[in-house]
């Protein structure tokens, strides 16, 4: 996997969670926290000028976070 592409599941991810109603997310152990999220973004779709990969989160209050994907290690080959 490459950073982009972990940006896209994360992105993905996080967007089924703000969309999901209090029924469909019952019984799972999530923080409260979100909740609050709106949705995501990729920086490119942002217009964040950076070569990283990463998401602007919006929050239902309208603050926004910056979650920037840089890979640390390549995998053992």
């Amino acid at each position: 996997m490459d950073d982009f592409t972990l940006q896209t599941v994360l992105g993905a991810t996080l967007d089924n969670l703000a969309l999901a109603d209090a029924d469909e997310l019952a019984g799972q152990d999530l923080p409260e926290e979100l909740a609050e999220l709106d949705g995501t973004r990729s920086f490119e779709q942002a217009g964040v000028m950076t070569y990283n990969a990463g998401l602007v989160l919006r929050m239902a209050d309208g603050a926004e976070y910056q979650l920037t994907i840089v890979q640390s290690r390549q995998a053992n080959e």
